[in-house]
């Protein structure tokens, strides 16, 4: 019975190191997956980062151009408080100038 119990302890020794192989082969696989989220965790932070900023300077552009167009509105009510009908005639043909060379334009 003694000798029994040494090759049933021996039939396990082979079968622990081929467990212990696969358990190593499983955590290098592990390893090299968390590795490659690390790697896509990265880049997604970097693209993060420069859409940021991207969105950023496209704010402050937008604001720009808000600004732009409030002044541009506000010449406009001066202009047409200031009763003159040469000026909305002038404004009208102007407009008018605008959509028939776009028009031919986009004829050609």
């Amino acid at each position: 019975m003694h000798d029994g119990g040494q090759s049933n302890a021996h039939s396990r020794r082979p079968n622990y190191s081929y467990i212990e192989e696969q358990n190593e082969a499983r955590t290098e696989l592990l390893n090299s997956k968390v590795n490659q989220l690390k790697h896509l965790a990265v880049q997604i932070s970097e693209e993060t980062q420069f859409q940021n900023k991207y969105l950023k300077e496209l704010n402050n552009h937008m604001d720009h151009t808000d600004s732009l167009i409030g002044q541009a509105r506000r010449r406009v009510i001066l202009l047409a408080r200031s009763g003159s009908w040469k000026i909305y005639l002038y404004l009208i043909l102007f407009a008018l100038f605008v959509f028939l060379v776009i028009y031919f334009l986009i004829k050609r």
